[in-house]
């Protein structure tokens, strides 16, 4: 008989994060990020995968006790560059790809990444931050005392706040200094490994400008890159590609639109794409497009090549397990064709972008999510991908067929095979106002039909975003409220994306209105379809849905119990403290609180919170900049002081927005206390 997942079997999942594909086409470089239970830390190993003999053991190329990431191939195939935690924080190092020792390529103080080797194989770039007045590199015989007075010094000295966004979720306390693109020769070092002195390196940016995915034209003359350099630069939603002369240092601004853009890749015959999402002032979302640039003389023309088409393109994996970013646009051989991923209702499938005519099609099809991926050849793509059963594995897409043909190339979490794997069951169900949205049950274990035969108790779980997304792959928290003998019900409300602009734009000025009405009539349409139990009811939420947690016990006391998670609870202090909220939820809520003071009151969860009865649990990450734990603080002792619904706050130290990314002991510990409090006032049985 399988068993259920507990949250302790969330210290025994494998993902993979990255891959790279060498030269020769056929070896496959990929991390696998695991939980070291005892160590309470996260590892990450680089493994190789030989694409020709797929039956063949991986091999495993570093030793798995510390975090390396980002492998990066040399032109050649005979290295890897990547990006590890061993020494001294996180540094560069090269691994002769037949094995051996690695070599430390960077002492910088505040870390590398983003590595990226040069078409001739002699240099490697790199991202580091770069503070003012200060020197980035960290002197090879700075001893341990200097380092302590340093850590001191830097651990009680003042701060100086000059911009408007000065913190950033997951990056520390404070934003001080720019991220600059670096570059080290390494030509002499591989040339005559080992004994060979590795050199210092260079930046290639300066300013007062951060810089992003850096990537090398095909001739090594240019490096094309992502930065906002505009006067309003920590004040707006927009950034811009840009080119750097190699020889001559000069820059060339490749766009002029206001847009977010992100990953630039090259063709192999020099073009460049990337992807961009459009800023509109009035709306906080827009579909991200595939744009591309082309020198035509003495200038480049850029343009949408997706231009006139409802489509969402270049979206990674988001899920409790994995959680990975999109890759690149991946170029065919013949740079024709461009592989990406599109977002459309709950899924995110492997589709071919025709650049010529700019048509879209899709490639694979059903219940997919596909992350970083790589064109091996004309009939095969490998993506890191996830289904209803899998967290995430590496997946070989043969393109012969339509819809493709797919074989898993890893199996990462073989121990799953003992486990119960709840799928989830997709509905629809028509909003207040006509719209026309799509949700999911999932039943507890040993119910495999549509018409579930009990009535079972209901966890209603809300997304973040609000411009986020559910859809039916793999979810460890849900697998666990299943296991406990919960249904699961989750449903993509209004600014859901995957189901157009229009849709995804609909929230806008409106939290707690329409958006509301959505969820609480997919539960509505959930209970209709029978087996659940209406009386029987909890809910919760991470951020955004943590939002509309706090919402929802405000106007309702339908629910028995509530656990609502890096919550926003009152939109006028966060929009003080939010480190996004002066620039992007300003739109979202139609203005600044000065301008729409009733509004912002009105919109705001804590108003309403002398009327909630429901037993509320609040969790709040101590170092969350998107939804501060102030915003948790003042919902728990709202609660705590009208007295009229049973609370308790349990306060995540060292952890940033994302409660996932913490230890792996966190981790547990959070779903174990989402389950507990439940449990005690919405029991299973």
């Amino acid at each position: 008989m399988p068993a259920p997942l507990t949250p302790a079997d969330l210290l025994r999942f494998a993902v993979p994060t990255s891959l790279a594909l060498a030269p020769d086409t056929h070896r496959l470089a990929y991390t696998v990020l695991t939980q070291d239970a005892d160590a309470d830390e996260r590892r990450s190993t680089i493994w190789l995968l030989d694409l020709a003999q797929p039956d063949a053991p991986t091999r495993q190329l570093t030793s798995g006790t510390h975090r390396d990431t980002a492998p990066q191939w040399s032109p050649d195939g005979a290295w890897l560059a990547f990006v590890s935690d061993r020494a001294d924080g996180t540094q560069l190092w090269l691994l002769p790809a037949d094995g051996g020792e690695p070599v430390r390529l960077t002492r910088m103080r505040y870390g590398v990444s983003q590595p990226r080797w040069s078409p001739d194989g002699r240099s490697l770039l790199f991202l580091t931050g770069v503070p003012p007045a200060d020197d980035p590199i960290q002197p090879a015989d700075e001893d341990r005392a200097a380092r302590e007075k340093r850590a001191k010094y830097d651990a009680t000295r003042l701060r100086h706040v000059t911009r408007l966004q000065y913190r950033w979720d997951g990056y520390g306390e404070l934003l001080e200094g720019r991220q600059h693109i670096w570059r080290i020769d390494v030509g002499d070092l591989v040339a005559r490994h080992p004994g060979a002195t590795v050199p210092a390196p260079t930046p290639l940016t300066t300013g007062d400008y951060d810089h992003l995915d850096p990537a090398w034209s095909p001739d090594g003359a240019h490096i094309a890159f992502v930065s906002d350099r505009s006067e309003e630069r920590d004040a707006n939603r927009t950034d811009a590609i840009w080119l750097l002369e190699v020889a001559s240092g000069a820059l060339t601004q490749i766009t002029t639109q206001p847009c977010e853009n992100h990953t630039p890749a090259w063709s192999p015959d020099g073009r460049l794409a990337w992807f961009s999402q459009a800023v509109a002032p009035e709306w906080s979302h827009s579909d991200t497009h595939l744009w591309l640039a082309e020198r035509q003389g003495d200038t480049w023309q850029a343009r949408d090549v997706l231009a006139g088409q409802d489509a969402n393109v270049g979206h990674g994996i988001s899920g409790d397990i994995a959680s990975l970013p999109t890759s690149p646009p991946a170029w065919s051989a013949d740079s024709r064709t461009i592989y990406l991923t599109a977002n459309v209702r709950g899924t995110s499938n492997l589709h071919r972008v025709a650049v010529a005519e700019g048509t879209i099609t899709a490639i694979t099809e059903g219940a997919w999510q596909l992350g970083p991926l790589v064109e091996v050849n004309a009939q095969t793509v490998v993506a890191i991908a996830a289904d209803p059963t899998r967290p995430a594995d590496l997946l070989r897409c043969d393109l012969a067929s339509h819809p493709a043909t797919t074989e898993w190339l890893t199996t990462l979490n073989p121990w799953l095979a003992d486990y119960h794997t709840s799928r989830p069951h997709e509905f629809a169900f028509t909003a207040p106002d006509g719209w026309q949205l799509q949700g999911w049950v999932m039943p507890p274990p040993g119910d495999a039909a549509d018409d579930l035969p009990a009535s079972w108790p209901v966890i209603l779980q809300i997304h973040g975003g609000p411009h986020g997304w559910y859809g039916p792959c793999y979810n460890a928290t849900r697998q666990i409220f299943a296991g406990a003998g919960y249904a699961v019900v989750f449903v993509n409300p209004r600014g859901s994306i995957g189901y157009g602009e229009v849709f995804a734009r609909a929230c806008d000025r409106d939290w707690g209105g329409g958006d509301y009405q959505d969820i609480m009539a997919g539960l509505d349409a959930a209970l209709a379809r029978g087996g659940l139990n209406a009386d029987r009811l909890a809910v919760t939420g991470v951020s955004y849905g943590g939002y509309m947690t706090n919402w929802i016990i405000g106007h309702t006391d339908r629910f028995k119990a509530a656990v609502t998670v890096n919550s926003v609870s009152n939109l006028i202090s966060s929009f003080g403290t939010s480190d996004i909220d002066t620039v992007s939820g300003v739109v979202e809520q139609g203005g600044t609180p000065w301008e729409r003071r009733d509004w912002y009151i009105e919109r705001s969860p804590i108003t309403y919170a002398d009327r909630i009865t429901t037993p509320t649990r609040v969790i709040g990450a101590e170092r969350d900049w998107r939804c501060p734990i102030e915003q948790s603080e003042q919902m728990y002792t709202a609660l705590r002081y009208f007295g009229r619904a049973a609370t308790d706050f349990l306060r995540v130290p060292g952890t940033s927005h994302s409660i996932a990314t913490g230890t792996p002991g966190q981790r547990v510990a959070h779903v174990r206390a989402m389950l507990e409090w439940i449990a005690r006032y919405n029991p299973a049985q």
